[in-house]
């Protein structure tokens, strides 16, 4: 890549990094003059040791805390609590849990700003081919993430919600993206590995797709090539032994740099397919993505061949040469490390038919990724090839 020519986008949020962060963020909250804030996670995300530390810290009384976040993040959530923020009138919001509290947070701050008009802002495609959208220029509630996956949407100022029929819908703009993120290793060992390793193969993903998306350069190109090895590592040292603390802080590092990495390249084929697959089919968005994602690199092996080949001397933990890894290299190494984490390997595993394969895959050809893919999709049936050989 010529380094002469590029746009490089800088998050803007300060980020609070290290085991036994999230003992920081009362003072982190007065730091910011924020004194009520609404704690925004699942049921299950209320129960934890983490939310109860976080309620403690900052004194959050019944009314402030909305656990109602489901996956895929449902825009009938989003309503709901939009309306328990409208009555409470907090000042900041905070997500706790994955992507898709990170994604919720955001269309409540959204619907806040806006008196529940979120429909108003879902980026379309125009007649000249662009996703354009509604500028928002209302001023938002800051948004304080605490993460316990390693999806990285906490760092993405774009999100998806899921209407009632399941269809994604997108918006992005740069005032939602959270102003606070708190990455406390220690979050990453109180979720079971089953949880833990899907979201490690979205992050990869993230790298990956970062690497070779026509939208990348050389900055998203240093994030991803810094997180590829900390993920791999991380992930392959938490299977051999869950106790290793070293293995989240690689986990947490990495998955903040893939997620820098992407904000910048963009996404391509793989999310684009994992999009609408996930809520279409019942699945979470990082089986999808350890399903998927080495049947899509499969696809562009054609136009990404030497990124794909550094993709798998980034991974490389044998004594092989750098000079005898092929590209064909890094697809076997990622379907290793799924096999290790026991992710299943198949669609037909996790009981997706193959009758949605036509459909799904006209609906697939209007995602905005696409257009960052590096080998041109002409036909819906080039996506319902890469769905086949996934089943």
């Amino acid at each position: 890549m010529s380094p002469t020519s590029f746009a490089y986008r800088n998050p803007t949020h300060r980020l609070v990094f290290g085991r036994g962060a999230l003992d920081r963020i009362a003072e982190e909250l007065s730091a910011a003059a924020l004194r009520k804030p609404m704690l925004v996670c699942s049921a299950r995300g209320a129960a934890s040791d983490a939310a109860r530390m976080i309620i403690q810290a900052l004194r959050i009384g019944h009314d402030a805390v909305f656990s109602g976040v489901r996956s895929h993040a449902p825009l009938a959530s989003v309503n709901e609590a939009w309306k328990q923020a409208r009555a409470l009138q907090p000042d900041c919001l905070i997500a706790l849990g994955g992507g898709s509290a990170a994604d919720t947070v955001k269309g409540i701050a959204l619907a806040f700003a806006e008196e529940g008009r979120v429909l108003d802002f879902v980026l379309a495609r125009g007649a000249d081919g662009q996703l354009k959208g509604r500028p928002t220029i209302t001023p938002k509630l800051p948004i304080v993430a605490v993460p316990t996956t390693v999806s990285g949407a906490e760092v993405s100022p774009s999100f998806g919600l899921t209407d009632d029929s399941g269809r994604k819908l997108i918006i992005r703009h740069d005032s939602l993206a959270p102003s606070i993120l708190v990455y406390d290793p220690d979050l990453l060992r109180s979720v079971p590995l089953a949880t833990l390793a899907p979201s490690v193969m979205n992050a990869l993903a993230h790298n990956v797709e970062a690497l070779y998306s026509k939208g990348r350069n050389p900055i998203s190109d240093v994030y991803a090539c810094a997180s590829l090895p900390l993920l791999n590592d991380g992930l392959s040292t938490a299977l051999a032994d869950p106790a290793d603390d070293d293995a989240y802080s690689s986990l947490t590092l990495g998955a903040y740099y893939a997620a820098v990495a992407i904000f910048n390249a963009r996404t391509g084929l793989h999310h684009a397919i994992c999009h609408k697959l996930a809520p279409a089919a019942g699945l979470s968005h990082g089986i999808a993505n350890s399903i998927i994602l080495p049947r899509a690199l499969e696809f562009n092996l054609p136009a990404a061949r030497p990124e794909l080949t550094r993709v798998a001397q980034l991974m490389c933990k044998g004594p092989a040469a750098a000079g005898e890894l092929r590209a064909e290299h890094a697809i076997e190494q990622l379907e290793q490390l799924s096999a290790r984490a026991g992710l299943p390997r198949r669609l037909r595993e996790v009981g997706v038919r193959r009758e949605i394969f036509p459909t799904l895959a006209e609906k697939i050809m209007s995602e905005p990724g696409l257009a960052f893919n590096p080998r041109q999709l002409r036909t819906a049936r080039e996506v319902e090839e890469v769905l086949e050989a996934a089943w």
